[in-house]
């Protein structure tokens, strides 16, 4: 009965090692009543200013020169407002003009059994004057925590996502920060105050 106790267990850890190193992926898209060059120009050449208008960025801060063409710099800190995160950095892995594309791999601020955290965001026009801004976030993980907490991990990864692109929407397309972001700035106004 121990021996197949055991192998139980055994099986149980190579499983969920197996299952943990598949990661997730999570892709969520929003259409902006702007032209695709302004909103490029919004998170593109805008990069670092992602605090001015995602309640989830509290400050950003960009660092190096990037060897990509066009990019504002090779990598980005971040205070961010996330539960169990609070700061990140970031290094630009792609960025095309041409494509309106990017992607930003975070280097540091991830929990441990995080082994790769990606993010492509991509501008597609629609038509003159509406284009859709596309997230792709691709999250590896390992071990045991991985393998629990991967589903927990996903579904904040799409609450983030969601409110980072309805953030997007309300600043590129009325030039006002979401309430969400208005209500995060007035939240830490209050907390300086206090200090």
């Amino acid at each position: 009965m121990k021996k197949i106790l055991n192998l139980c267990f055994i099986l149980l850890t190579v499983n969920f090692g197996i299952m943990a190193q598949k990661g997730f992926q999570v892709e969520k898209e929003i259409t902006i009543d702007v032209p695709a060059s302004e909103l490029w120009e919004m998170v593109g050449p805008g990069f670092v200013d992602v605090y001015k208008w995602s309640s989830n960025v509290d400050h950003a801060e960009g660092k190096g020169v990037s060897k990509f063409e066009g990019a504002v710099c090779d990598e980005r800190f971040c205070d961010v407002n996330v539960a169990g995160f609070s700061k990140i950095s970031e290094k630009l892995t792609f960025y095309n003009e041409e494509r309106k594309k990017l992607t930003y791999a975070v280097m540091d601020g991830m929990p441990g059994f995080i082994t790769k955290a990606e993010n492509t965001w991509t501008v597609v026009p629609i038509d003159g004057n509406r284009s859709k801004l596309v997230m792709n976030a691709d999250f590896g993980v390992k071990g045991l925590m991985g393998a629990i907490m991967k589903g927990a991990m996903k579904k904040k990864m799409v609450q983030t996502l969601t409110t980072v692109l309805n953030d997007a929407k309300v600043y590129a397309e009325t030039g006002q920060v979401s309430i969400a972001k208005a209500e995060r700035v007035n939240k830490l106004s209050k907390k300086r105050k206090a200090a």
